[in-house]
């Protein structure tokens, strides 16, 4: 249990430290954005999008998040720990 939050607070802090914000991928139909804790940002192709694995995190495009579908007909990354910037 502490394991798990100094992980997160590690987490918490690298994003703080590279400019990216963190929150809970959300999509529905066409439309990708994150659920942080002070509001939802929708995103567009413009934000550079990782999703956590629970080790570490994979850089996926806007694309990606809007269209991947489980095997089960679900958008694949709805619902994961993300972190999010605008690209440069």
């Amino acid at each position: 249990m502490l394991n798990d939050h100094i992980k997160q607070t590690m987490r918490t802090i690298d994003a703080f430290l590279e400019r990216y914000t963190l929150g809970t991928l959300i999509i529905d139909g066409d439309t990708v954005s994150l659920e942080t804790k002070n509001g939802e940002i929708v995103l567009d192709e413009t934000y550079v999008i990782e999703v956590f694995d629970g080790e570490k995190y994979h850089s996926i495009t806007y694309d990606q998040a809007r269209n991947t579908m489980s095997s089960d007909g679900w958008p694949l990354y709805a619902g994961l720990e993300a972190r999010v910037k605008a690209a440069l």
